[in-house]
């Protein structure tokens, strides 16, 4: 995969302005983002989750374009952009946010072989409620359909479920405490497979 991939997806999220693209990039590139947001007490190597080294595995990340007023604010202690695990530039500006899928059953249905988990799903704070999160799930969202389709699954941070709500996904069982990170609610849905091109008309004869 190259350092940045920018594509051209639907939205259905919140819109955002042309300042902001969205694209896959290599799996480092949303680390110090994941670790600020989702777990700033944590080292970045500890935040590499197992199963994102899968060749079937994508990563997906907002970068806020060079010049933008939303890179200008002031830098303030534990905010994105403060400290040496900063997250790192993409190719016209700063990465805001990031998400990976990779193959992996649920834990009620362990043998399912169609399973894929969405984790690390992190949104700059002051970018929040933009649609930016939003455009990231869809991206990965259409990974797993072009890769056949499935369960896709995720434990939700509870202030989030709204982003996955809107992305269709349907809520499990209890609200349930992770250590050291909060109330977590597991989220769900289906994700079908793109439809076969039509097949081309068949040639007229000379």
């Amino acid at each position: 995969m190259p350092p940045w991939s920018p594509v051209t997806i639907p939205v259905v999220a919140e819109p955002t302005t042309d300042r902001i693209s969205v694209g896959f990039v290599p799996a480092e590139t949303t680390w110090a983002l994941r670790q600020e947001v989702l777990r700033p007490h944590r080292a970045v190597a500890d935040c590499v989750y197992p199963g994102e080294d899968d060749p079937r595995a994508a990563h997906a990340a907002a970068v806020i374009a060079a010049g933008s007023p939303d890179r200008a604010r002031p830098v303030v202690a534990g905010d994105v952009g403060a400290g040496p695990g900063r997250a790192e530039p993409g190719p016209t500006g700063d990465v805001v946010a990031v998400a990976a899928v990779m193959p992996e059953a649920p834990p009620w249905d362990t043998a399912r072989p169609d399973g894929w988990r969405l984790r690390g799903m992190a949104t700059r704070p002051d970018l929040r409620g933009q649609g930016v999160g939003g455009r990231v799930l869809d991206l990965l969202i259409g990974h797993v359909a072009q890769q056949g389709g499935g369960l896709l699954w995720c434990n939700a941070r509870t202030p989030a479920l709204h982003l996955y709500e809107r992305a269709a996904f349907l809520p499990r069982g209890d609200v349930f405490e992770l250590p050291e990170i909060g109330p977590h609610q597991v989220m769900w849905r289906m994700v079908a497979a793109p439809p076969p091109p039509p097949a081309p008309d068949g040639a007229a004869p000379p």
